[in-house]
């Protein structure tokens, strides 16, 4: 779903003229930036778990001692 240009560029200049509306932007900016490297970093860690032990399983398979 796209805004209608219009009220994007409205927002836009709200946002730009109005110093509250502008610490409220960028607080809202920091916030969402701050839960989205949070959340890739869990996936990550979730990844790289996945991956060995995967590994270990593909080690066991093959005969060689988990360590």
């Amino acid at each position: 779903m796209r805004a209608p240009t219009h009220d994007l560029h409205s927002e836009l200049d709200r946002i730009t003229s109005d110093p509250e509306t502008r610490a409220l932007f960028r607080a809202e900016l920091d916030r969402a930036i701050s839960e989205h490297c949070s959340q890739e970093a869990a996936l990550t860690a979730f990844t790289e778990a996945v991956a060995e032990s995967l590994r270990a399983l593909a080690r066991f398979a093959t005969g060689e001692r988990a360590s």
